[in-house]
């Protein structure tokens, strides 16, 4: 039942951190989503953690020892272990925030720049073409256009049975 017991005060720890982690963030829902998110996973974890240690058996007391070490945590080892978590927390988040900016170098600014030189490329290539083919057969189609119009402003045929009357 020790192990239980440990459990518990391991969810106590992870459930003030989760809190600490929480208070960085300052839209309400956001906060809300997290915690949210912490028993969708703490719940089925301890629930495989129980069911692999007892040999799925599930009973009572299991969970009374889970929820007295999660007391036992808040109760007596917060306090001295508050200001490490927290401490814990800036440096996840400092590592975080490192880790953000090496991708950032190594991965993110390589492909925005492959990808603004193969546009650009591709643009230059387009206006290339363009160049070649576009605007000569632009020149060429208005000059087809106006030539077929000079045909149709010539004489008007004239029905052949109105001038033999």
């Amino acid at each position: 039942m020790i192990h239980v017991l440990l459990y518990g005060i391991f969810i106590g720890v992870t459930l003030d951190f989760v809190c600490i982690v929480k208070e960085i963030f300052f839209n309400y829902y956001m906060q809300w989503a997290i915690i949210i998110l912490y028993w969708l996973i703490q719940v089925p974890l301890t629930f495989v953690y129980i069911y692999n240690v007892n040999e799925g058996i599930f009973h009572l007391y299991i969970l009374i020892f889970l929820i007295v070490g999660a007391i036992i945590y808040f109760k007596f080892l917060k306090q001295p272990l508050h200001r490490d978590l927290e401490m814990l927390g800036e440096s996840l988040f400092t590592i975080a925030h490192f880790i953000k900016k090496v991708v950032n170098i190594l991965v993110i600014s390589p492909i925005m720049f492959i990808y603004k030189l193969v546009s650009d490329i591709i643009m230059l290539f387009l206006r290339i073409l363009k160049l070649l083919f576009y605007t000569p057969l632009a020149k060429l189609g208005k000059w087809m256009s106006s030539k077929k119009k000079e045909r149709r402003r010539g004489k008007k045929k004239t029905n052949l049975n109105t001038e033999e009357e």
